[in-house]
């Protein structure tokens, strides 16, 4: 199925992503929000794990390191993290917030890898091991629950932002 297209399901309790978002583009991660919101119930809740931007960079690529060597191999590096393994894109804690939060999500809370205020979602996450690296953890775990209805002038508004900020870049080849 590709979840960028509109979905044949309606009145779900729960969408759950893992190591799933990062492979989208960004149009196609709002897309995929858009009909995770339209397939939920109100008060549904999704709930994704992404790698944290914040982590890898703070392990992939040490901004003092002087050996000509170590920073080459340190370019190498983080160019994996964000190609190697098939990325589009990746998100900081405050993007991720922010993409939900202005799609209309409500109670965007991140959790700890396993852990969840619905039973139904704890456990679920089996991809690598969760580890902290200078404060950030290598995963964000995101849920956010979905309302009753949401603004779609502050979507289209967002959605310009995202435009102008990224995604017309992105598209010119530039």
């Amino acid at each position: 199925m590709d979840v960028t297209q509109p979905w044949p399901f309606e009145g779900l309790k729960y969408i759950y992503g893992e190591h799933f978002l990062e492979h989208l583009s960004l149009e196609g991660a709002v897309a995929f929000l858009n009909h995770s919101w339209n397939s939920l119930k109100p008060d549904g809740v999704i709930r994704l794990s992404t790698p944290s931007l914040e982590w890898v960079l703070s392990t992939h690529f040490n901004l003092s390191e002087s050996n000509r060597d170590q920073r080459i191999s340190s370019t190498f590096a983080m160019n994996r993290a964000f190609h190697g393994w098939g990325h589009q894109f990746l998100y900081s804690k405050e993007m991720l917030a922010s993409l939900l939060e202005n799609l209309g999500w409500q109670k965007i809370e991140f959790c700890e890898y396993g852990k969840s205020k619905h039973p139904q979602l704890s456990n679920l996450e089996r991809h690598g091991k969760y580890t902290i690296a200078q404060g950030y953890p290598n995963v964000w775990i995101v849920e956010a629950t979905r309302g009753n209805t949401r603004s779609e002038s502050r979507i289209l508004s967002y959605k310009k932002l995202l435009d102008k900020s990224y995604l017309s870049y992105v598209r010119s080849g530039h």
